[in-house]
């Protein structure tokens, strides 16, 4: 992590509690929730339904203490089983909706390079499930209409306005009918985009983008996403998180010529998966604090970047943090070779962290 001289400390170097009067919002984004057939087979029921929520039990506790907790849903959601299906094309039985909701997810991304495996059965089916059972979730990336597309979302908590985006490379080769161009948010539309993020920037007080982009199995971000998040931080944007390279990258400030500040988390790899590497078995989960003082913007007053595991046996497949795995849990692993020791030698090569436990939202 690179921090821009005079800006803020991440967390394991300390920081103070705001003052009285300050208004707060905790954030946390995890990595790609990416259902292969090797996670999702553990766990259907004898009747056909599927019950996802044993994957989070381990993780649910800390993501449920933030006011805004994110998770890249990497694959859409189909309501039919015999259109479940894993790689190359995705379709994940949509109960896992629930499972993410009961763990304390309340911002679902759905713009990925894998929106488009179901075409738009996927997309309306996808936004059908969240509007008719969790109207409450705010849902980026996919649209039911091109008006609903210009709209910005905009998330209030603790009288701070968030505004939010979700923006995917591309579709892995699929292209959209140019009758529904606004079903899936694509970072080819660059100029609207950045036109959004200087029109958020006037109607919120903090923009966060979080882009589907990067190079796969990559542990640094390439010049075209360095570039492209540059242009989203003097657009406008205040925070950054990106997601598609299926591991962990570093994070960093970027400084603006008016003197405001972007954090970016270049990517928080794999929080669920059924791939079959030890770099792909370690996510990261990202922790931002935002306050907002009288009528001035809000900003990242603290951050911090914690190490996830997706632990999978012949049984079970289930997320943790680092800190709260074992050598005993890694020699049960269905990949060899999974050890505490690699998993945190891996972290610290790739984000120059130390590995350590979430820190409350609170501060404490």
């Amino acid at each position: 992590m690179t921090d821009s001289e005079g800006l803020v400390p991440s967390a394991h170097e300390g920081s103070p509690l705001p003052e009285a009067g300050v208004q707060v919002v905790s954030l946390c984004a995890v990595g790609d929730n990416l259902i292969h057939s090797s996670v999702y087979e553990k766990f259907r029921r004898k009747d056909g339904t599927w019950d996802f929520a044993p994957i989070f039990v381990h993780v649910g506790d800390i993501i449920k203490k933030h006011d805004i907790s994110v998770i890249n849903q990497e694959t859409i959601f189909v309501n039919d089983n015999k259109r479940v299906s894993t790689y190359p094309c995705f379709g994940t039985p949509q109960e896992m909706g629930s499972a993410l909701v009961s763990a304390g997810f309340n911002v679902v991304l759905s713009a990925t390079n894998h929106t488009w495996d179901k075409r738009s059965y996927g997309v309306d089916t996808t936004l059908a499930y969240w509007r008719g059972h969790y109207p409450s979730v705010t849902l980026l990336g996919i649209h039911a209409s091109a008006e609903e597309q210009e709209r910005i979302p905009v998330v209030e908590k603790n009288g701070i306005r968030i505004a939010m985006f979700n923006y995917t490379y591309g579709l892995n080769g699929f292209v959209v009918p140019e009758k529904e161009k606004f079903k899936v948010d694509l970072l080819d539309d660059r100029e609207r985009f950045m036109n959004d993020v200087r029109r958020a920037r006037a109607m919120a007080d903090f923009t966060v983008c979080f882009l589907h982009i990067g190079e796969e199995y990559r542990y640094t971000p390439t010049e075209h996403q360095k570039k492209y998040v540059r242009e989203l931080a003097e657009a406008g944007a205040d925070l950054v998180i990106c997601a598609h390279p299926h591991v962990v990258e570093p994070c960093e400030w970027i400084s603006n010529a008016d003197g405001s500040a972007c954090l970016v988390y270049y990517s928080c790899g794999n929080f669920v998966s059924g791939q079959g590497k030890v770099d792909r078995l370690l996510g990261g989960m990202a922790q931002v604090k935002i306050v907002k003082e009288g009528e001035g913007r809000a900003r990242v007053a603290w951050h911090d970047f914690i190490p996830t595991v997706t632990h999978r046996t012949p049984r079970t497949v289930e997320a943790y943090f680092l800190s709260g795995y074992s050598d005993a849990l890694a020699r049960s692993h269905s990949v060899k070779g999974v050890s505490v020791k690699k998993l945190t030698a891996l972290w610290k090569q790739i984000t120059g962290l130390d590995a350590h436990a979430p820190a409350m939202p609170g501060g404490d």
